[in-house]
């Protein structure tokens, strides 16, 4: 999971969205008239899954697991919670099939004290505050509360994500180390195009993590290509946020993806 930036809706869309919005029962709306409403809005979803497709990693990825083509748009608050929030753009993400249905579903864990919720919003959070991804394993940590419910709910450390970001990381390894041999021969744009092609591709999440640690002096250690972190830092820069937290693991194979229940009991 990457942090993304939510869009500006153009005009159309924002009326669109109002004139939906104000044909709501200010009385007894319930999850059923909510959604009833929004499945005849068809021209307005529509509209909304366009600039949500903008907005997601890769080509339309999953803007929750970045591996899956985002098929669905997830109500982030379900509405059965909030079913004033059906109209609401600040509530909407693209999510596949996977974890919009059958991992999420309605479930919507929130901190008993502030009542805050423990799922991460890509759009409105910033992830590696909340999580932490190993190269070597394909695997997340959480860092906090909100990060273990994230990957809790959404299944993130489900066998077939850790195994595409382990191929992920190699072929990002590969296409910096041809990077690499580029910008040796002074061909920037070159380089640059086959980087464009490498953010793409799905499991945005890995090549952000590689970003992060590029400069670290531990990092040719743990990547083992100190030619293509060379690229990676001369193409894109400043690595991209330290998370503030150290995370917690019970145990080499199993992160502690589960104490997050007790922050929501």
């Amino acid at each position: 999971m990457i942090r993304l930036e939510r869009s500006t809706l153009d005009g159309r869309t924002v009326k669109l969205l109002a004139q939906a919005q104000a044909r709501l029962p200010e009385l007894g709306l319930t999850e059923k008239v909510a959604r009833n409403a929004w499945n005849a809005a068809d021209g307005t979803r529509a509209r909304i899954a366009a600039a949500l497709r903008t907005m997601a990693s890769g080509i339309e990825r999953c803007m929750y697991c970045s591996e899956s083509l985002g098929t669905a748009i997830d109500h982030f608050e379900p509405l059965r919670l909030a079913p004033h929030r059906v109209f609401d753009w600040y509530n909407h993400l693209l999510a596949c099939s996977f974890c919009n249905s059958h991992a999420k579903g309605g479930t919507f864990p929130k901190d008993t004290v502030t009542g805050e919720p423990l799922l991460i919003d890509p759009t409105a959070d910033e992830p590696v505050h909340h999580l932490r991804l190993s190269l070597t394993s394909g695997e997340y940590h959480c860092l906090t509360p909100r990060g273990c419910a994230t990957i809790d709910v959404f299944q993130l450390n489900r066998g077939p994500l850790r195994k595409g970001r382990l191929d992920a990381v190699g072929q990002c390894l590969d296409t910096l180390a041809g990077c690499a041999a580029l910008l040796a021969a002074d061909d920037t744009a070159g380089a640059q195009k086959r980087m464009l092609r490498l953010r793409r591709q799905p499991l945005a999440d890995v090549l952000q993590e590689l970003r992060r640690i590029a400069d670290r002096p531990s990092a040719a250690l743990v990547v083992g290509d100190e030619a293509a972190l060379a690229a990676l830092r001369a193409l894109y820069g400043q690595p991209v946020a330290e998370p503030v937290f150290v995370p917690r693991q019970t145990s080499r194979h199993e992160p502690d993806c589960r104490s997050w229940k007790t922050a929501a009991s």
